[in-house]
């Protein structure tokens, strides 16, 4: 969830620390900190704020000098939003100063070890108990083995990155479980960053080394030593090759705003380049499609959204029995796995910790997997037999917008290129790919004139409480547009099945909860007409995205937006897409910045 820089070279560690961590910010916002070491003056400095780093800017500018440091965004787990809680933390004797990215599960146990040793505590973090960890064992140690007791001594999953008093002139870096990323690049003028997010390099260093489970290493101006060492080193050196940020003329105010009109532009690239992408990834992939009987997808928020789209892509399409089911649920269900079974984790960073769990676990029951992520090198792909990349470009912004509909329709063309290596017929094979084709334009089309979303969000932004109702496909796009709604509004927003709302959620129906239903024309919309019918029928206020010319349903509705219908499965594209704005454009009239929603980020590396 935390966001980690650090850097050694020869410009002033402060200001490189400061510009790359405000990249890092998606990660988590609550607090933020900086250790530099002055060299003149031989002392470590650390300033720490609430908020974020530009809390910190004038202290940096004016009193940190020196070429080494460690700086953290933090996303709070263990402890309130404090100064004393945030990172960096220290050994109670300041010998050790750590940023941490991750959850230490025996931390109790070691804080009391800890304390009877005589050691004591000013935060209530677990990252405060690794600093005091560390300095334990450097009495009968040297800092090499000291990092390898302690890795050994604490559960759960953690990346580290500290700097000794001892050796004030090194940083150390380790690696425990799948605690998000941590790479270490080096640019020809020899300096050296190490960085949660390898995307944020891309200016500064044409490769990158990640770290993987139990390896360390510490760095210094002349070298970078690994005293932990996992096999296969050169596998895990990566050339940047290119920047994958969607260029856009247009000026945005918001991250948010900007990622929903990129959508265009992302799924151009996506469906252009759908042979290299996704086809020839599954061409060479090991994985054997006719052996398998079942395809599994797990994921969380969108991700988890954008699979239930994918299952019914693979009924439908691949003729294949599927399911979707919640990463963090996922082991709990104790299902009966193996290896006639392909297990698909969607997330867009590669990094959800829940994810990732599933699909080690799934790798344990011999499944097979795939990992349907932004980058290409993950926690997710390192772990996955095949990797299909959904070419959105990076996302920053708290709430999936574009990474969501490229998922999705990376598994649509993924369930058709599946179909044809398990010899399945497609009917109207040619319909449905012309379709995947005019998608950019429609999206397009829609993002071009939103005067009606805009006027629909003046009358939405002030409800307490609004029902999302979808039938069918456009029932994960109830699920998302409700979630946008939450994250970015806090509105209490809550997503059903249509069909479901005889069943108790009539209950609900009032002047203060208005129903938003998704009404396209198709083999659901009889049933979507009832509905209405039924709310209305009660007094209920309905506002509804329909298909053209639709004068069954139009006349029973408050407000309406009208979305061109092409195809039932390319519609769910294009009918979140003004959900995604409603949401966005609610937000703005509530004073809240959607891109920065409040106890949320947008990597989630904890369970």
């Amino acid at each position: 969830m935390c966001g980690i820089v650090g850097y050694i070279g020869t410009d002033n560690a402060a200001i490189i620390l400061e510009r790359f961590l405000k990249s890092l910010e998606y990660r988590g916002y609550d607090s933020a900190g900086i250790a530099v070491y002055d060299n003149i003056k031989g002392q470590l400095n650390i300033k720490k704020t609430i908020g974020t780093i530009n809390n910190l800017s004038e202290e940096i500018t004016k009193n940190l000098k020196g070429s080494l440091g460690i700086s953290h965004t933090r996303w709070a787990t263990h402890g309130k939003i404090t100064k004393e809680n945030a990172h960096p933390q220290t050994s109670s004797n300041n010998k050790i100063t750590i940023v941490h990215n991750g959850i230490v599960e025996n931390y109790l146990d070691l804080k009391a070890k800890m304390i009877a040793k005589g050691y004591t505590f000013t935060s209530e973090t677990d990252s405060e108990v690794i600093a005091n960890l560390i300095d334990s064992h450097l009495d009968k140690n040297d800092i090499n083995e000291a990092l390898k007791i302690v890795l050994s001594e604490i559960t759960g999953s953690s990346t580290i990155v500290g700097i000794s008093s001892e050796d004030p002139n090194s940083i150390f870096v380790l690696k425990k479980g799948n605690s998000g990323g941590l790479v270490i690049s080096e640019n020809e003028k020899g300096e050296k960053i190490i960085s949660s997010d390898p995307s944020i390099i891309s200016d500064f260093a044409s490769s990158y080394r990640y770290l993987v489970d139990s390896e360390i290493a510490i760095l210094s101006s002349n070298t970078t030593n690994f005293v932990q060492e996992a096999s296969k080193p050169e596998s895990r050196l990566i050339n940047i090759t290119a920047n994958t940020m969607i260029n856009d003329d247009s000026v945005y105010q918001f991250k948010m705003e900007e990622e929903i009109f990129s959508q265009k532009k992302a799924l151009e690239r996506l469906i252009s380049k759908k042979d290299s992408l996704i086809f020839k990834k599954l061409d060479n992939s090991k994985i054997e499609f006719k052996k398998v009987e079942r395809i599994l997808i797990i994921g969380m928020g969108s991700s988890f959204h954008a699979g239930l789209l994918g299952s019914s892509y693979f009924e439908a399409v691949s003729s294949i029995k599927s399911e979707t089911i919640n990463a963090s649920e996922f082991i709990e269900t104790k299902k009966v796995i193996g290896p006639e079974d392909l297990v698909i984790g969607v997330t867009q960073s590669g990094e959800t910790a829940e994810t990732i769990k599933g699909l080690e676990f799934a790798k344990i029951k011999e499944a097979q997997t795939i990992a349907v992520v932004e980058k290409d090198t993950s926690q997710a792909s390192i772990i996955s037999d095949t990797t299909i990349n959904i070419s959105s470009g990076p996302e920053f912004a708290v709430a999936s917008t574009k990474t969501f509909t490229s998922s999705v329709v990376s598994l649509l063309l993924m369930s058709i290129k599946i179909a044809e290596k398990r010899n399945i017929v497609i009917k109207n094979l040619k319909e449905l790919l012309e379709n995947i084709g005019m998608l950019p334009s429609k999206v397009g089309s829609i993002l071009s004139d939103i005067s009606s979303i805009k006027s629909l969000s003046r009358k939405l932004h002030n409800q307490e409480h609004i029902l999302y109702l979808g039938r069918g496909l456009l029932y994960p796009i109830a699920l998302e547009g409700a979630l946008k709604m939450k994250e970015v509004c806090y509105i209490h927003a809550e997503a059903y099945t249509a069909g479901e709302m005889k069943h108790g959620v009539n209950a609900l129906i009032g002047d203060d909860m208005p129903s938003i239903v998704l009404a396209p024309k198709g083999s659901t919309h009889a049933k979507m007409l009832s509905t209405v019918n039924e709310i209305t029928a009660r007094e209920g206020r309905v506002i509804g995205l329909v298909s053209e010319k639709d004068l069954e349903i139009t006349p029973l509705l408050s407000e309406h937006l009208t979305i061109e219908s092409y195809h039932p499965l390319v519609d769910p594209i294009l009918f979140v897409l003004p959900l995604q704005l409603i949401s966005l454009y609610c937000s703005l009239r509530l004073k809240i910045n959607p891109d920065r929603p409040r106890n949320l980020a947008k990597t989630v590396t904890v369970e």
